[in-house]
């Protein structure tokens, strides 16, 4: 079954749209890694885990055109620099073995649609794995391991966790958390 994938809108300026899909039960974890660090696919794979809500993922990607689009990015690509921004590490290997997909059998993919063009189909067409709604993100993720990620292990309640992880990931540059 197809489901459409959860769209929006980055910051104005970027001109770019983020694509997410949801995938479970995928069977080819190794090449999709494989792809994805070579280059050949301008995506970012993310452990769902770790993704409490989208918007996580949407401030991510959204931090990480604005710093592209002005030169600022701390890797060496828009799609490494979202796997980097959703962590609090200020090392990037760190951030992007926490972040990204190792082994993992579910996965978010994650584009960035601009006027250059649109190569989410015929990546997507090559997982192979079943394709789920974004509404049921929440189904894979792991508060224990959400909290151990962003340090929130002393938080009490879990109602204001979005909004603790979201602070941390725009003040990261600024804070040492």
């Amino acid at each position: 079954m197809s489901y459409v994938p959860y769209s929006c809108d980055l910051d104005p300026e970027t001109k770019t749209t983020l694509k997410v899909y949801l995938f479970k039960n995928v069977e080819n974890v190794e090449e999709i890694r494989g792809n994805v660090i070579s280059g050949s696919w301008k995506c970012a794979v993310i452990k769902p885990s770790l993704i409490l809500d989208i918007f996580q993922v949407v401030v991510a990607a959204n931090k990480a055109v604005v710093a592209e689009k002005s030169q600022a990015m701390v890797t060496r690509t828009v799609y490494t620099e979202i796997l980097f921004n959703l962590s609090l590490s200020k090392n990037i290997t760190q951030s992007l073995s926490k972040f990204g997909v190792e082994k993992d059998q579910t996965l978010l993919v994650c584009f960035l649609i601009t006027h250059e063009g649109d190569e989410s189909e015929s990546i997507v067409a090559q997982i192979k794995g079943e394709m789920s709604p974004i509404s049921e993100l929440e189904k894979f993720t792991d508060i224990t391991q959400v909290k151990s990620a962003y340090k929130l292990n002393n938080l009490k309640s879990n109602v204001d966790l979005l909004d603790v992880i979201v602070a941390k990931i725009v003040t990261k540059n600024f804070v040492a958390h």
